[in-house]
């Protein structure tokens, strides 16, 4: 391949590269942006809807209670009639109470009353005897009745929502009975319809049983796919999403105060990046077009920086078979000139170049070869990692074979502890796994000092899953164990707890061990106020303060390790992390 072609197509990479990259990048960068910026649009809009949610509910519910409060139906209802004219009277006022309630707002559709004795009354605006038996199968009176008074809502059928609620004198506040009131269920789907069509997403509202509230809303697939699987349970949904005919989904959840209700949002993600499609035209439009000029300015600039370089080429050319020929040098004093003077100076310089060459040629052989011995002798001093704790694995599995059972488990629980050192990749792991790596740390130091030390633990299994930097735990159960029980006759113990602390995660090892005075703590955690430890106690301590240093750059100065202690009391340390923030850095 010619100069000027290893130019061309050096640029041409560059250029190709380099563009692919910068248009690759901005195509991505865009396309996330408007996705981040999408979603963060629909929890907007999903917590609007929540509030209207609740407004909405709330003021029915209030307009029922205060229709309620400000008739004499309690009375009438406490009423035991002894003449069918009183019976009648009583009727009829109870009537008249559920048509000036049922006409009072025009998506009222149904009012039932059912007193203390069982005895139903019912008034609606068409179809009487269905609205009543759809009523009287979804109504659980014994639920609305430990509600005590909080009103309970339920789907029913024909685009109806029913809410119902016991009701009780006021002053006396003695059961009366259960009042119910069918609502269209326009009055509530109609808060989500405008939302719907303006991201293209599937919104629907659960109830506190966790039912779907509106009938017509259980037409959509997604929806039925939703419910089928309970996905609003599911954490895995909730965080990457589900897939359903070919597409992906995004699901979130909002839970209204007291969890009275929860509004479910199912969006197709090619709804989100739709117009993302135009970006991708353009930049491979721009990027096609930027190209072709690069590539247009390349093949110039390459022809231009070579045309010297192919000059003193055939001059070369033409000297080669006499070398005692002077060389003519091409016009000009730029790079190409000076290249021809010094072509001189080589052809003088070749013969004693050879004999050089040669020299060299021998000391390279020689350094070569001494290279290879100590590559053979540095390969010969490694010990590779899986061979060691595969060698403990089978140094395991003879000693079960001898019968050394505790041997066995030691060698067992060492080779498991290197092989997760080893394997561990990056600088968060779950707490379950950081517990479980301190099991078999313990493990191993109770088969080393017997019953000497006894291991509890208190651990909150909902917080197993949450993310810790790993190896956090174990400088701090070495100090407990070296510094503490080591010290101290009898039997030494070692608590270890989780739990949550509001919006925090607390880790704390507790032991009985000599216990530590306040200026061996304040040593422990601020050295750089003192001088140096003692040698003795450097690696645990050294261990602790990186643990607490890490912390706080992680999450900040306002986590991090505490330590409690009296002499000859044992020791507290605790570990302060938040729970739900990712590290702000890696470490």
């Amino acid at each position: 391949m010619k100069l000027r072609s290893k130019f061309l197509a050096s640029f041409v990479v560059l250029i190709v590269i380099t563009t692919l990259m910068i248009s690759t990048v901005n195509y991505f960068v865009s396309v996330d942006a408007i996705r981040r910026n999408s979603g963060e649009f629909s929890q907007y809009l999903l917590r609007q809807v929540g509030i209207t949610l609740e407004k909405r509910t709330a003021d029915v519910e209030e307009l029922v209670f205060r229709q309620y409060r400000s008739s004499s139906l309690s009375e009438q209802l406490s009423l035991i009639p002894e003449t069918n004219e009183k019976a009648f009277d009583r009727d009829k006022y109870i009537s008249d109470f559920m048509n000036s309630l049922m006409f009072d707002q025009d998506y009222f559709q149904a009012v039932q009353i059912i007193d203390r004795y069982g005895r139903s009354y019912a008034i609606e605006r068409s179809n009487l005897k269905y609205y009543q038996q759809e009523l009287m199968e979804k109504l659980r009176p014994d639920d609305v009745l430990a509600a005590r008074g909080r009103a309970l809502w339920f789907r029913g059928a024909k685009g109806t929502v029913f809410m119902a609620r016991a009701i009780y004198d006021v002053p006396t506040n003695n059961y009366r009975g259960i009042l119910a009131v069918g609502l269209d269920s326009g009055y509530i789907n109609s808060i989500v319809k405008d939302e719907t069509m303006l991201i293209g997403a599937d919104i629907f509202f659960l109830n506190d049983n966790n039912e779907l509230l509106i009938r017509e809303q259980q037409q959509s697939p997604v929806v039925q796919y939703i419910m089928e699987n309970r996905l609003f349970e599911s954490q895995t949904a909730l965080k990457n999403g589900f897939t359903y005919m070919g597409k992906r989904y995004m699901l979130k959840v909002l839970a209204t105060d007291y969890d009275k209700w929860k509004i479910l949002q199912a969006i197709d993600i090619s709804q989100l990046i739709q117009g993302t499609d135009v970006i991708k035209y353009w930049t491979i439009g721009t990027m096609v077009t930027a190209l072709v000029v690069a590539f247009l300015l390349a093949a110039i600039i390459s022809k231009s920086i070579t045309a010297n370089v192919r000059m003193l080429l055939h001059t070369m050319s033409s000297f080669a078979l006499d070398i005692h020929q002077k060389v003519i040098v091409p016009k000009g004093r730029d790079e190409i000139g000076l290249l021809a003077e010094k072509f001189n100076l080589m052809v003088e310089r070749i013969h004693e170049l050879f004999n050089t060459v040669y020299l060299e040629k021998l000391l390279k052989q020689k350094a070569e070869y001494r290279t290879l011995q100590f590559e053979y002798k540095a390969l010969q001093a490694q010990m590779n990692p899986h061979f060691l704790y595969n060698t403990l694995e089978a140094i395991h599995s003879l000693a079960k074979i001898k019968g050394q059972d505790e041997i066995g488990e030691m060698v067992y629980l060492l080779g498991r502890l290197l092989r997760e050192s080893i394997r561990r990749k990056g600088d968060v792991i779950p707490l379950s796994e950081e517990i479980g790596f301190i099991g078999d740390y313990l493990s191993i130091h109770k088969m080393i000092y017997g019953d000497k030390i006894q291991v509890q633990y208190n651990l909150d299994e909902k917080l197993m899953g949450h993310a810790v930097p790993k190896f956090i735990l174990q400088p701090i159960v070495e100090n407990a164990v070296i510094h503490g029980i080591e010290k101290k006759p009898g039997v030494g113990e070692i608590h270890i707890e989780c739990r949550r602390d509001g919006g925090d995660l607390r880790i704390v090892v507790r032991d009985n061990g000599i216990g530590m005075d306040k200026e061996t703590i304040e040593r422990l955690l601020h050295p750089e106020r003192y001088n140096a430890v003692e040698s003795k106690e450097k690696h645990t301590n050294v261990g602790i303060i990186s643990v607490h240093k890490r912390i706080r750059i992680l999450y900040g100065d306002d986590y991090g390790i505490s330590i409690e202690s009296e002499i000859g009391e044992g020791s507290s340390v605790q570990i302060r992390i938040p729970l739900f923030r990712e590290p702000v850095r890696s470490i």
